[in-house]
């Protein structure tokens, strides 16, 4: 299923350039391999799908995937994001271990 506005998802990527946090003044969560959440990121009037592969405090590493089925991640303000679940997203990782599996 993928059901991704190329455009949407290209915007990202301008908007947040590559660069991350202070790992020593935020250090770093991560979710366990491939249970990562899903979550929503808005910003400008543009929201794209896709998961958090991390956080900090104030940060996201948000993974997502573009029109042209690239994988992408940036580092964005924790301000942009709302977490979402599978069902809602636009895009789902097949390789998502779901319940019951694993």
């Amino acid at each position: 299923m993928n059901k991704v506005d190329p455009a949407r998802a290209g915007i990202l990527i301008e908007a947040a350039p590559r660069w991350h946090p202070d790992f020593e003044k935020y250090p770093v969560t991560r979710a366990p391999y491939m249970r990562e959440p899903y979550v929503r990121i808005t910003h400008n009037n543009v929201s794209v799908d896709g998961k958090a592969i991390g956080w900090t405090s104030e940060h996201v590493h948000f993974k997502w995937q573009d029109g042209d089925f690239k994988m992408h991640t940036r580092w964005v303000p924790a301000s942009w994001v709302k977490r979402i679940s599978r069902e809602e997203s636009s895009w789902q990782d097949p390789y998502d271990i779901l319940d019951g599996e694993g």
